[in-house]
């Protein structure tokens, strides 16, 4: 391997000084994502970069894949850093590659109804200028203004819109994607009718970029809806909340989005904001469709709720929780972390998971709420999340909640969303024997293991030596066990709530 300051004269050559960094800072910004990985685990990974570079083309984007050959240093992608589990954080060092300097939209196509943009974009930023064109996405993701197109794609996620126009992965018509020997490919052919030759989109989308980074994104697009209108529902409780969602799909309506949240949740946001609507069990419906469509949608739904025990609630509560539909983690401010458990599950046995859910929070004493979201006719997001302390060596067992839930997502015919560093022992379970498949698939991309390597199908450690270069899946999922049963072993839930109202919170 070559040193790193001949590394850095390479770079710097490459792109420029003002665009390749080193130091201690900029580093530890790029160490972790959305949640900070457990100290316990911190010893066996260099989540630290050792340069940090913001490449503004594809080209360049090459240029610095190539140099990996003669540095021997690995690529780590990354776009928002809005993932959980650290698929876009380096586990042995290397070049990060912060792609948000590629944001711009390259191509709007009115006719066919496409729009080519770059990868470091944010959902947000693209949703923007189509809306000024009078065009739309079709789906959004939660996480629009931070999360980028690339990231997202990625990441495999789902988003606002998909209920009424399907999965997010249907509306990325073609990839083009730096491959890890440096070469640039496209994957599709861009056009509505899907008839693209050997069509490799779908081999990218939910990648983890482990088989080459995305540099551009060709989306299908939609005209802009000529009205929206968001109402909200109160209920007794959680379990009706979940009855409604089930019958909205019984009955073939087909709202923009659908979602519950429970009290929990808007008694965490109450602490932090306190316009925050009254705590509930609360289920928001959105409709979108000309003025004399949406009443006619509404007039459906609002029998549905009412049938269920539901309470229609005020159109400004709807419109604010509406409104504040991406800021969904106001709750970090509590403590000093939070964790996210984002699982897909049927929406048939979608009260038996709430149910479970909750016995689960109860067992291992976390400070949760729950977050509920129609993602089609046959699939819910489930996705509760937990305050946790990521500054001390407990506040990772709050991560065997989250393996837990996982175990759940799977027992009931779904499945957990993300894998990175932490979750690969995941992907077994899903997949079984395909897992080795998969294995076989980046072999082929990337056989030199030079681009997010030892994620998502295996667990690299920091050590490039034998026996202790990898840590076997089953060894990563052993461990968040015992972090369960000690989280499960506290005597008492953490108090972060009542410490932020004691230190003045809102």
């Amino acid at each position: 391997m070559a040193s790193l300051d001949y590394a850095h004269r390479r770079l710097v050559n490459t792109l420029g000084p003002e665009r390749v960094a080193r130091g201690e800072l900029e580093r530890m910004v790029y160490s972790h994502d959305f949640a900070a990985l457990p100290k316990l685990v911190l010893a066996q990974w260099r989540l630290y970069p050792d340069f940090v570079v913001l490449p503004q083309t594809t080209e360049e984007v090459s240029q610095v894949v190539r140099l990996s050959d003669e540095t021997g240093l690995p690529i780590t992608p990354r776009g928002g850093g809005t993932g959980m589990f650290g698929a876009s954080v380096p586990n042995r060092g290397g070049v990060l590659i912060d792609l948000r300097k590629m944001s711009k939209v390259i191509a709007f196509d009115a006719e066919n109804r496409t729009a080519t943009v770059e990868a470091g974009a944010t959902w947000a930023a693209v949703e923007g200028y189509l809306r000024s064109k009078g065009f739309a996405l079709p789906v959004v993701p939660a996480a629009a203004p931070a999360s980028t197109v690339g990231g997202a794609i990625n990441g495999g996620g789902v988003g606002y819109g998909s209920f009424r126009h399907g999965p997010l992965r249907a509306h990325v018509l073609d990839l083009e994607v730096v491959l890890p020997d440096g070469s640039v490919m496209r994957t599709g052919d861009a056009r509505e009718s899907g008839g693209a030759f050997a069509d490799l989109t779908a081999a990218f989308f939910g990648a983890e970029g482990t088989l080459g980074i995305v540099t551009k994104a060709v989306l299908r697009i939609r005209p802009k809806p000529e009205e929206s209108k968001a109402a909200a529902y109160a209920f007794p409780d959680l379990a009706s909340g979940a009855a409604f969602l089930t019958r909205i799909v019984e009955t073939g309506e087909t709202p923009f989005h659908v979602a519950l949240i429970d009290r929990e949740h808007l008694t965490f946001e109450r602490a932090v904001r306190a316009e925050t609507p009254d705590p509930a069990d609360i289920a928001i419906v959105t409709f979108e469709g000309t003025k004399d469509e949406i009443p006619l949608q509404e007039k459906a739904i609002d029998a549905l709720a009412a049938a269920g025990n539901g309470t229609k609630l005020a159109s400004e509560v709807a419109a604010d929780l509406w409104a504040r539909r991406h800021i969904r983690y106001g709750a970090r401010r509590l403590s000093r972390g939070l964790v996210v458990s984002s699982n897909l599950v049927p929406v048939a046995r979608l009260g038996e998971a709430i149910a479970r859910t909750q016995a689960l929070i109860r067992r291992h004493k976390v400070n949760a709420a729950i977050q509920v979201a129609l993602v089609d006719s046959t699939t819910a997001a489930l996705s509760p999340y937990a305050l946790m302390d990521d500054t001390t060596l407990s506040g990772g067992t709050t991560l065997g909640f989250v393996k837990k839930m996982g175990d759940l997502a799977i027992e009931i015919g779904g499945h957990p969303i993300g894998l990175g560093l932490l979750m690969v022992f995941n992907l077994r379970k899903m997949h079984g024997r395909a897992t080795g498949s998969m294995g076989a698939v980046k072999q082929v991309f990337d056989p030199g293991r030079k681009v997010n390597a030892g994620k998502t199908i295996e667990v690299w450690t920091k050590f490039n030596w034998p026996l202790i270069n990898v840590i076997p899946p089953p060894f990563m999922e052993f461990g968040l066990n015992v972090a369960a049963a000690l989280r499960r072993a506290k005597p008492f839930r953490d108090r972060f709530l009542k410490a932020y109202e004691r230190q003045g919170g809102a």
